[in-house]
């Protein structure tokens, strides 16, 4: 679709550039100059050829600029989406059952996630430390590993178990 419309621009551009350039030439060949020596010559200017290559590297230039700012813009939005997905800040249960909700407002809190392995990469502000807790449950009285990081970390979580995080950025899920 893109390669089409920058096609008929061009083909656009080219038409009226030579167009313009015959109009040129009709009003070069009208008046023309006379040199020193009584003679007269045509005066010099470029022909709608030359304009015509000259718009084409022009459009293409643009188009490869163009080019190569798309791609900038989706890696770009990869790495922004690379540091939102995930597990956030907060505290879930590590469960394979699916919770039932009574309200399905509720089902936007994501209060569970899978068992498995998951990794950060460290830190969302590198003035401060990542931390993580593996709990038996909720309360957090009964933790039974955690750590205050200041780069990437590494949790393996069991059916059952509740895990809580703070000042990471977001955790994803490893391929078990």
């Amino acid at each position: 679709m893109r390669y089409t419309t920058i096609t008929a621009s061009l083909a656009a551009c080219l038409l009226l550039t030579s167009c313009a350039g015959r109009d040129d030439d009709a009003k070069a060949s009208a008046s023309p100059k006379a040199t020193a020596t009584g003679t007269t010559t045509e005066p010099t200017t470029p022909t709608s050829q030359d304009s015509a290559e000259a718009a084409a590297e022009k459009a293409k230039k643009d188009y490869e600029k163009a080019q190569k700012n798309f791609e900038k813009t989706l890696k770009d939005a990869d790495n922004a989406l690379g540091e939102t997905l995930g597990v956030q800040e907060g505290t879930y249960e590590a469960t394979n059952s699916q919770p039932d909700y009574e309200d399905v407002a509720e089902a936007l809190d994501d209060e569970y996630i899978a068992p498995g392995t998951y990794t950060t990469k460290g830190p969302a502000d590198p003035a401060s430390d990542c931390y993580w807790a593996r709990m038996a449950d909720a309360s957090g009285a009964s933790i039974l590993a955690n750590d205050l990081t200041a780069g990437r970390a590494i949790v393996t979580l069991e059916e059952g178990e509740f895990f809580k995080t703070s000042g990471c950025k977001p955790w994803t899920r490893s391929g078990d």
